[in-house]
């Protein structure tokens, strides 16, 4: 999506949907259902703009021959081929699956299961988070709920050796919020929140606040593993992770998202399914062999599953295309980051 003026925020809402969550029992985890799909995505994620996620640390970083205060992102620690220890950045699996699950509320007849304590009184009542783990709406039965751990692992993604650089942004503020809770422009006129808040991508505006990102340009390689689940939970998911043939769109992800940070496109390389498929011999708990799809034959099953998640109506399509519209690639040509508060 394009600003229209120099007035405009670098962000827009996706509406709330108007039903009420879509609660259903979900499929568990003791056993594999052989009538559902249990297997792994195989995706590579590449940088749009830097990326950072943060450590919650500061430290001195050299750059350019000068050490300045930054900071840093998250790495995990692991040894060289000689056995010295040493640390390699990653994008923590628990990062990528909120961001996932938020794109994924939006789209699907789900519940808001996060809101600060200032949102919370503003959120319609109807998306109140489930409290019953035997019934679940579609992001709380893939994602987890209380007493319910989900059917979707999000691998760590690790950094290829590199592809760190240290990149100066603006100065971020937490909006100005009314004596009612949240930003006037957050609320209808009925003091209620009007849905949720994604960011344009944009060209990155420059600032003096340092932080340790992945750079543009880098490709890295990571799994989404899932448990028993539909071709409408598939098709669904799939839709969230901006692969929808229709509706396809890179995501935001990490910190700095209003200064342009975050941008990253997915590509779903392959699909490997234990169950779920007529040619997977069935051995014990965990199956035999896997079923590998890519090429037409994984195109031709794409289109299978998110067909039946519109279907079902467990992805809104109306919604899907907002969302779309709101993170369209072509943002990153024609929007430019504001470098001062907005």
């Amino acid at each position: 999506m394009r600003y229209e003026n120099d007035s405009e925020k670098p962000y827009a809402f996706v509406p709330f949907h108007s039903q009420s969550p879509s609660r259903e029992k979900p499929a568990g985890q003791a056993t594999i259902n052989r009538e559902q799909f249990t297997g792994w995505l195989e995706l590579e994620l590449k940088t749009l703009t830097p990326v950072h996620v943060a450590s919650g640390r500061l430290d001195f970083v050299r750059a350019a021959g000068e050490e300045s205060l930054a900071a840093l992102q998250v790495t995990n620690p692991t040894r060289d081929q000689a056995g010295a220890p040493r640390r390699v950045g990653v994008i923590p699996g628990a990062s990528f699956k909120g961001t996932v699950r938020s794109l994924l509320e939006a789209i699907s007849p789900s519940c808001l299961r996060l809101a600060g304590r200032n949102s919370r009184p503003h959120v319609p009542s109807r998306l109140n988070p489930c409290n019953n783990a035997s019934a679940l709406c579609p992001a709380c039965r893939l994602f987890g709920a209380q007493n319910y751990q989900g059917q979707l692992s999000f691998e760590d993604a690790l950094i290829p050796p590199g592809s760190l650089v240290l990149v100066g942004s603006p100065l971020l503020w937490t909006p100005a919020r009314s004596n009612r809770g949240l930003p006037p422009r957050y609320l209808n006129q009925r003091g209620e929140a009007i849905g949720r808040k994604f960011y344009f991508h944009a060209r990155r505006a420059e600032g003096a606040d340092l932080r340790v990102a992945i750079r543009t340009g880098t490709r890295i390689s990571t799994r989404v593993h899932f448990l028993n689940l539909s071709k409408a939970e598939l098709g669904l998911l799939l839709a969230a992770l901006g692969l929808h043939p229709q509706y396809p769109f890179p995501i935001k992800l990490g910190g700095g998202k209003p200064a342009g940070l975050g941008s990253v496109k997915i590509e779903l390389k392959t699909v490997h399914l234990m169950q779920g498929s007529s040619s997977v011999r069935h051995r014990g708990r965990l199956g035999g062999q896997t079923s590998l799809l890519q090429g037409e034959e994984l195109d031709r099953h794409i289109n299978e599953w998110v067909n039946q998640a519109e279907r079902d109506e467990v992805l809104l399509t109306t919604l899907l295309e907002e969302l779309a519209q709101i993170l369209e690639e072509s943002g990153l040509e024609h929007n430019q980051a504001p470098a001062d508060p907005y």
